[in-house]
């Protein structure tokens, strides 16, 4: 997923990767801490699945498991992975049918809607696990169709540690600590095989505290879309993982206002979550000097008719 170095390019694929990295200047991040961004919405559909849902396909379409063309995919989704594969489908000429959460919101919906995929609402209050059986069962009655299941494809993980850290160590040089929100934990566990096969990093999973499984509690709804899905997935690599951050709703969608007002640059809550938790890291005298990472998976756009946000 290399951008050529002068355009035009020849299809969306060509988009994929390769975002800028942003020194985020925060209110309360102590002088001599570098507080560096991936900015994922940067990508051509503006968010961090872009890469691995184009793994996905095109891994699908090398193995038989997806035509070339003319295939069914279904998937469940809260939003942004459903979004990268309904634009990725309409690339190759697939039909996309997306399993999500009754409570998505109309922003998500609409530009699902737009790139040409089926929506299929689920009650949120029950959580993703039924949402997947859906999905599931779905699929085993659309003859010909493909349910990438994104929370245990391992090119989720490939997307990551052959793309986002290589990225990240090329722009960054030695990275210290690295913070990143689990969703399906894809992002994280790519990321951090790949920088802490190339240095001691510290890695800091983030999860909202209404849904704080990582630390012990409960699964539960919460206010932070894309991370906290409820449940461990099977790509969560927990062997890499130094401490975890929950985070409360309230202060992802302060911090993502924050975000904006201090750099101009509207991202998503969960890049709130993360750079709360990251200015929590940069407080720390242990980490006095230190290059912080983490990602902003998203664009905030799509969450604007949230209350909390």
């Amino acid at each position: 997923m290399s951008r050529p170095d002068r355009l035009p390019v020849r299809s969306l694929e060509e988009l994929v990767g390769n975002t800028p990295m942003l020194d985020v200047r925060l209110p309360g991040v102590p002088n001599g801490v570098r507080l560096l961004a991936k900015l994922e919405m940067f990508n051509p559909l503006f968010n961090v699945k872009d890469r691995p849902v184009l793994y996905m396909v095109r891994e699908a379409e090398r193995t038989g498991l997806l035509p070339p063309t003319g295939g069914t995919v279904i998937e469940c989704s809260s939003g942004s992975t459903g979004i990268s594969l309904a634009a990725v489908c309409a690339a190759r000429g697939h039909r996309c049918v997306i399993v999500m959460p009754d409570n998505a919101t109309e922003e998500r919906r609409q530009i699902l809607r737009e790139l040409g995929a089926e929506i299929i609402l689920t009650p949120h209050q029950e959580g993703l696990l039924p949402a997947w059986k859906f999905a599931e069962e779905l699929q085993r009655d659309t003859p010909g169709s493909w349910l990438p299941h994104q929370d245990q494809n391992p090119a989720n993980v490939r997307a990551h540690y052959e793309t986002t850290g290589p990225e990240i160590r090329r722009d960054c040089g030695q990275v210290d600590v690295f913070v990143c929100g689990v969703g399906t934990g894809g992002t994280l566990t790519g990321v951090a095989r790949y920088l802490k096969e190339h240095g001691d990093v510290h890695v800091v999973a983030v999860e909202p505290a209404g849904s704080a499984v990582l630390s012990g509690g409960d699964a539960g709804p919460h206010g932070i879309p894309g991370i906290g899905a409820g449940y461990v997935s099977p790509l969560t690599d927990l062997g890499l993982i130094n401490e975890v951050v929950a985070v409360p709703d309230e202060a992802a969608a302060a911090t993502r206002r924050e975000i904006a007002t201090s750099t101009g640059l509207l991202a998503g809550v969960s890049a709130g979550a993360a750079a709360y938790a990251s200015r929590l890291l940069a407080q720390r005298p242990r980490w006095a000097g230190s290059t912080i990472v983490t990602i902003f998976p998203d664009t905030g756009e799509r969450y604007l008719s949230m209350a909390s946000g």
